[in-house]
């Protein structure tokens, strides 16, 4: 127990270490100006929060009522639902056509709202389904703070008063965060994917269904440019697992709600690369077609 405890600790040490690069990165290389950018585009940011917050849910409420799964997998999607800006958001929008500006205040907004939308969806939630389901907001708030606005705050702080030493620092700060995440991610591989191949088919389908909702309600809802239809798709489908895993370990002692949650993460991740993919393929065909 004692060897599996420090395992467990090593990992999260670990994680948390991988995340505080990674967002310290985000506030050396953007500003203020740039991860406010939602904040200034109020009739995208409204349909960003209505995605994020309200369709994504509800499409987890559907998926849940129509397949029949267990109360671990059914609760497990539904924290991830009401879970968005995962940490990871800024960093899949630097390959492609994809808008790192608009990852990274959709990232940092969706963030900051966690606070107040969190705790009211799962009171939703808890009157649909019969486990209780409550989190102080305390909690959350840390759990956001700790894991991205705090090194978010320091680097913007770096980039604003020593911009010179920022300058220095955003290359090898970005590789280092890039060599953690590639370790970070070969762990949660080992982790995820025994999970996800004794999960069974139904909760397999689930999560590709769920994934899909997020990437189609993303993409119809992030505006007539391509570049922002693919930024928010992917964004809105990027759900926060950790701060999912947080308040499951608050509320519940189903240790099959945390596999639910990994399996959600890997398959969203996996139907997120397949869609970014294609939808630039598609654009590069129509550019070539129009030229």
């Amino acid at each position: 127990m004692s060897i599996e405890l420090d395992i467990k600790t090593i990992i999260s040490s670990y994680t948390q270490l991988t995340l505080f690069i990674l967002m310290l990165s985000i506030g050396l290389s953007q500003s203020f100006t740039n991860l406010s950018l939602l904040w200034r585009c109020p009739g995208l940011l409204t349909r960003c929060l209505i995605a994020s917050y309200i369709l994504v849910p509800i499409s987890a409420m559907v998926i849940d009522q129509v397949l029949p799964m267990d109360f671990s997998v059914k609760a497990g999607l539904a924290m991830m639902a009401i879970c968005p800006g995962a940490p990871m958001i800024y960093r899949k929008s630097l390959k492609g056509r994809a808008l790192p500006n608009l990852a990274g205040s959709f990232q940092v907004t969706t963030a900051l709202l966690a606070v107040i939308a969190v705790p009211l969806w799962l009171n939703i939630f808890s009157t649909i389904y019969p486990n209780e389901a409550t989190i102080d907001p305390s909690v959350i708030l840390k759990q956001v703070a700790t894991a991205q606005l705090i090194p978010i705050a320091i680097g913007l702080g770096i980039r604003e008063m020593l911009p010179e030493l920022a300058d220095d620092w955003d290359q090898p700060v970005f590789k280092l965060g890039s060599f953690l995440l590639l370790g970070l991610v070969f762990v949660i591989l080992i982790v995820a994917l025994p999970k996800v191949l004794t999960a069974g088919v139904v909760p397999v389908i689930g999560a590709v269904l769920f994934a899909t909702a997020c990437l189609l309600i993303g993409h119809f809802l992030g505006g007539p440019a391509p570049e922002s239809r693919l930024t928010i798709a992917v964004a809105n489908s990027t759900r926060n697992a950790g701060l999912a895993l947080a308040i499951a370990n608050e509320n519940f002692q189903d240790s099959g709600i945390l596999g639910a949650i990994v399996t959600y993460a890997l398959l969203s991740f996996v139907s997120g690369s397949i869609y970014s993919n294609l939808y630039q393929k598609k654009l590069a065909r129509q550019e070539v077609q129009e030229n």
